[in-house]
């Protein structure tokens, strides 16, 4: 049950800030948050600028928050420090649907002067360059990492090795890499991600090697992106024993690594074993359903494409375009046009 909010006066070892502060941590929604801000603003003195930070922060970054508040609750700061950009940047960046506010708010930061980025702002504005793969943009902040020494942060090199990784900037990527003294599971994983991204096979499975030679054991996040430089290089043997070197450690079977199994056997022109995956996975979403229509698919096993659909419709899972891809190619492999135009107008 969630905690009940009372107001009343700060105990006496609480100071109001303090009290506030302890408030917004019981907080369960935005309209509890608008109750504790109306209350304190009838408080005979200014509601304090280290209440306000705890207010944007709830706003901007919890999940029952509200950007368009935090932005309201912002625009009250004269001067706001550099918490309240990275709160509000970050908040922009962890959005359903991503845009360049981050960058936006970044370059209206550098402008105002008041305060100046530290190594978490440039990894929350890189993490949201990565995201809309704003290329241009992402070098700029690189530079300016550069030009005020937080170049050897590790949350900006992590940031760094990211950004250029997902805009398959894979030569910038490994400089990064080259520079970070302390290569672990993450910075690792994301490399062999990068090289796995651009069809570079090779490397991807070579820093994978490396990895286990060093001794650092890998996740799924690592596993995906090496099963999916094997699918990329149709290399079915080694895509089996990574198969078999993923149940043999153990590592956790979530739904992207039981995709990108099922990716990888349909494209190595194994789909009985990509069956095998899909059917073994006790929970499938969009991605996991898409990957074994489309195998189907490309193996000309039309009903059993069509079947699958079926299934993933009754299942209440939506599909995406992918899906779509699978299931008109299947129709086409069968001169099936009336078929596939129903499909399509059923649920464009």
């Amino acid at each position: 049950m969630l905690p009940k909010i009372s107001f009343k006066l700060p105990p006496a070892k609480q100071t109001v800030e303090e009290y506030i502060a302890s408030l917004i941590q019981k907080c369960p929604n935005l309209r509890t948050l608008h109750q504790i801000h109306g209350h304190f603003l009838k408080y005979p003195s200014p509601i304090s600028h280290y209440a306000l930070t705890k207010i944007l922060s709830f706003s901007a970054l919890s999940s029952s928050g509200n950007l368009r508040h935090a932005r309201k609750v912002f625009d009250q700061f004269p001067q706001p420090n550099v918490f309240c950009w990275n709160s509000m940047i970050r908040g922009f960046s962890l959005v359903q649907h991503p845009s360049k506010e981050p960058i936006i708010l970044y370059k209206e930061m550098l402008r105002r002067g008041f305060a100046y980025p530290n190594s978490y702002t440039l990894a929350f504005v890189l993490k949201a360059c990565s995201i809309v793969l704003a290329f241009w943009e992402g070098m700029q902040i690189h530079s300016h990492a550069y030009k005020h020494g937080l170049d050897s942060s590790m949350f900006v090199q992590n940031a760094l090795l990211n950004f250029y990784a997902k805009c398959e900037e894979i030569d910038y990527a490994r400089s990064v890499f080259d520079e970070i003294p302390d290569r672990n599971l993450v910075v690792r994983s994301t490399m062999i991600s990068g090289y796995a991204r651009v069809g570079l096979v090779n490397e991807a499975l070579e820093l994978f090697r490396e990895m286990q030679e060093v001794g650092i054991e890998p996740d799924e996040v690592t596993m995906v992106s090496v099963i999916s430089a094997c699918a990329k290089a149709g290399a079915l043997d080694l895509g089996r024993w990574v198969h078999a070197f993923i149940e043999r450690k153990k590592i956790k079977f979530d739904l992207e690594l039981g995709t990108a199994l099922i990716d990888m056997y349909a494209k190595c022109g194994q789909i009985e074993r990509a069956r095998n995956v899909f059917n073994e996975m006790e929970e499938k979403d969009t991605k996991a359903w898409s990957s074994m229509i489309v195998g189907f698919a490309i193996h000309g096993l039309v009903d059993d494409a069509l079947e699958h659909f079926s299934r993933m419709l009754e299942s209440k899972v939506k599909p995406n375009h992918v899906t779509f891809i699978g299931v008109l190619s299947a129709c086409a492999h069968s001169g099936l046009v009336n078929d596939g135009r129903r499909f399509w107008s059923g649920h464009a």
